[in-house]
C-alpha cells in the first residue's frame, strides 16, 4: 500500500490515479510504444513471478531478448537496469528449456534468481517514479 500513497498521496481529485489506471488499460490494450511497453511488461511480470518469469515468458514468446534488455536499459533507473542485466547473465547460465515443463518447475522451486527479486522490491520506489513520470506524460 506505501506505493499508492507515494504515487497518488500528494494529488487531488485522483487525476494521478486515472493516469495510472490509463496506462495500464492502454499497456493490457497493446496501445504503449517501445521503450515504455517493455518497461510495463517486466514491472508486471516482477509483480506477478519476478525476473525467471520475466526471462522465461520472453523466450516461450520467442522475443529479441536483445532489443528487451535494451528498451530496459532505456527507461530503468542504472540500479535497474544492472540488476536486470545481472539477473539475464545468471539466467542465461541456467540453461532452462523454457519448452521442459519439468526443468521449468524445478527453477522455479529452486528460486536462482531471488537475489535479484529482493533488490527489486527493495528498490521498488525508484522505478515507480519512472512509471508515474510516463504515466503524467500520457
Amino acid at each position: 500500500m506505501g506505493f499508492l500513497k507515494k504515487l497518488f498521496g500528494k494529488k487531488d481529485g485522483g487525476d494521478g490515479e486515472d493516469k495510472w489506471s490509463a496506462m495500464w488499460e492502454m499497456w493490457e490494450a497493446g496501445e504503449i510504444d517501445s521503450p515504455y511497453n517493455e518497461l510495463l511488461t517486466y514491472d508486471n511480470e516482477m509483480q506477478e513471478g519476478g525476473h525467471l518469469q520475466f526471462f522465461l515468458n520472453r523466450a516461450l514468446r520467442k522475443e529479441n531478448i536483445f532489443a528487451v534488455m535494451a528498451a530496459l536499459r532505456e527507461t530503468l533507473p542504472a540500479d535497474h537496469a544492472d540488476n536486470v542485466a545481472q539477473a539475464y547473465r545468471q539466467y542465461c547460465m541456467l540453461d532452462i528449456d523454457p519448452e521442459d515443463d519439468a526443468s521449468v518447475m524445478q527453477a522455479l522451486e529452486d528460486d536462482p534468481l531471488s537475489v535479484f527479486d529482493t533488490f527489486y522490491d527493495e528498490h521498488e520506489e525508484e522505478l515507480l517514479d519512472v512509471l508515474e513520470a510516463y504515466a503524467n506524460s500520457l
